[in-house]
């Protein structure tokens, strides 16, 4: 770290010092021009002196300079974006650019009717031309183009992980290797969403008994054909895939070796799969390992291939307790991808909650996902009579106001406020957060709040898909800029509900707190916590009347020794 800042600090130094360099020598050109000595005739240029034209070969000079510029920029972009051949094309036109400068420059020299020796003129214009034409030389700029940006052009074709990027190395037919990076953050997110969305396959035809004819393994994603895009940002990122579409459906599919091997299974081994897809994985990347040395064409290896096969079946559809437990690791992207696949963002007479509900062998998963919300309920359902091969499923719901606003909403956000999400679940969530705010400042309680909520919701979730629009044939639909305008309207109006400043809501002008299922924690003066349901069983408890405890959680200050907060 001490190293790094060092150099950082060299580099600025030297950046500070050459742009002072420069502005001596433009100082000394100016006071000059500006007032000419009578040594030098009281004018500027000086008598017998013929100036270059600057319309001719500077102007052509001048062009080359920043175009080289452009160049230069261009591969620092790649070379962070891991592009290989753009990182390498951009340093080349560079370098030939710098090449030309060069020449045209001495070209320049050579044709000038005046020397160095020639007077203030002649010093000024070769001494500030040389040097810039030595910044601008074919070293320099090589070694610019090997330290862009702190890396080295070498690392384009490493296997290791540079500042959270994962180097995807993929041989071609050519002699020539298609290297590129994936940013940690985005292998996240897409962990997150095969964990609700991918599925793991391996086709075996022909088979029989111990054998079979062909083995075909696939990475497969799919989604409702209003999602397309969601589907070809992957593709685009992986460089790798392709996608069908087949009536309301559309298929991202991976199932070329080459792909598999130095793509798929790297991402994986890099970033976890937090659901049961993860016995998947592991079972199907020990059967396309096999095909390296062509181990898949023997007895054994096609032996292994169909236990292997056996086993991600036996997998299906079946909880094995503590089977995944120590390898969830969940983060705030690989969350936002789960959540992508499997999330509901609606509400229930009003009430907004968030929803995910999966088959119940994820239940170890969920309590993870409960854990790092810190909040949520866990519940299990039973299977549903009315469904055939319907199976018990696990919830999590959050659904308290405060909760959903303080500690789930914050979470789908990155640190410069952009949505996490990237299906069409963004745009649920963006109109959701509105019913957020309306059910928080109470706007849900008036006529008119009522017709704006249902106006949303009528543009999200089944209701946006285009293969749903007999759902609205007999609703009246409001177009959204139209909701906004009535969303504006409606907030001109005192809201029903006034947050005073201790954040505890309250019925505007009364001293009636919202009613809420909310809990109460009284700290006491030793520091010890109690939970209480409700303002009821609290001021029993306690023996304090329940004014007397409104009064103080809105202070925020003690009584008799006890603080009290809403959670």
């Amino acid at each position: 770290m001490a190293v790094q800042k060092g150099l950082n600090l060299g580099v600025i130094l030297f950046i500070v010092s050459e742009a002072l360099f420069f502005l001596a020598i433009f100082w000394a050109f100016f006071h000059s021009a500006l007032t000419p000595t009578v040594e030098l005739g009281a004018q500027w240029p000086p008598i017998g002196i013929e100036p270059v034209n600057p319309f001719e070969l500077p102007l052509l000079n001048t062009v080359i300079l920043l175009s080289s510029g452009a160049t230069i920029t261009y591969a620092h972009h790649s070379l962070i974006q891991g592009g290989r051949k753009g990182a390498l094309y951009g340093s080349v036109a560079t370098v030939l650019l710098a090449i030309i400068f060069t020449g045209f420059q001495g070209i320049e020299y050579n044709v000038s009717s005046f020397t160095i020796s020639d007077g203030a003129f002649g010093t000024c214009f070769f001494f500030g031309t040389g040097f810039h034409g030595l910044s601008s030389s074919p070293n320099k700029n090589l070694y610019n183009i090997k330290k862009i940006n702190n890396k080295n052009y070498s690392n384009l074709v490493s296997n290791t992980d540079i500042n959270n990027k994962l180097n995807i190395t993929l041989p071609t037919f050519t002699s020539e290797v298609n290297s590129y990076y994936l940013d940690r953050r985005f292998l996240e997110w897409f962990a997150g969403f095969t964990d609700g969305e991918g599925n793991f396959h391996i086709r075996l035809t022909a088979l029989e008994n111990t054998t079979y004819k062909y083995a075909q393994f696939t990475f497969q994603i799919g989604l409702h054909k209003d999602e397309i895009e969601v589907l070809e940002y992957i593709k685009n990122t992986l460089k790798c895939g392709h996608i069908t579409k087949s009536k309301d459906k559309v298929n991202y599919f991976v199932n070329d070796i080459n792909s598999l091997l130095y793509v798929i299974i790297p991402i994986f081994d890099y970033v976890n799969l937090n659901s049961s897809k993860y016995h998947h994985f592991v079972l199907f990347k020990k059967a396309v390992l096999l095909t390296k040395n062509k181990g898949h064409l023997s007895a054994e290896g096609k032996l292994a291939i169909i236990d292997y096969k056996k086993e991600m079946q036996k997998f299906s559809g079946k909880w094995i307790p503590g089977s995944i437990k120590d390898k969830i690791n969940i983060s705030k992207y690989w969350l936002a991808g789960f959540i992508d696949a499997e999330a509901t963002f609606s509400t229930n007479k009003y009430v907004p909650r968030f929803k995910l509900e999966n088959h119940i062998k994820e239940l170890e998963l969920y309590n993870e996902i409960r854990e790092f919300f810190k909040t949520g309920n866990v519940l299990l359902t039973t299977p549903r009579e009315y469904k055939v091969n319907s199976n018990p499923t696990i919830v999590l719901e959050i659904n308290k106001v405060n909760e959903l606003r303080d500690t789930f909403i914050p979470l789908m956000f990155d640190s410069n406020k952009e949505v996490l999400l990237r299906t069409l679940k963004a745009k649920d969530f963006s109109l959701w957060l509105k019913l957020v705010d309306m059910y928080y400042k109470g706007y849900h309680t008036t006529l008119e709040g009522k017709y704006v909520f249902d106006a949303i919701k009528l543009h999200m979730n089944k209701y946006r898909l285009t293969t749903n629009v007999n759902l609205l044939k007999d609703q009246k639909v409001i177009s959204l800029p139209e909701v906004e305008n009535l969303l504006s309207a409606l907030y001109l109006s005192d809201s029903p509900y006034e947050i005073r400043p201790s954040g505890v809501r309250y019925i505007r002008n009364t001293n009636k707190l919202v009613s809420e299922a909310t809990n109460i924690v009284v700290i006491n003066s030793n520091n010890n916590r109690n939970i209480y349901s409700s303002m009821t069983e609290c001021a029993k408890s306690l023996n304090i009347s329940r004014n007397t405890i409104k009064q103080y959680l809105n202070t925020g200050k003690s009584y008799k020794g006890y603080t009290f907060v809403l959670i």
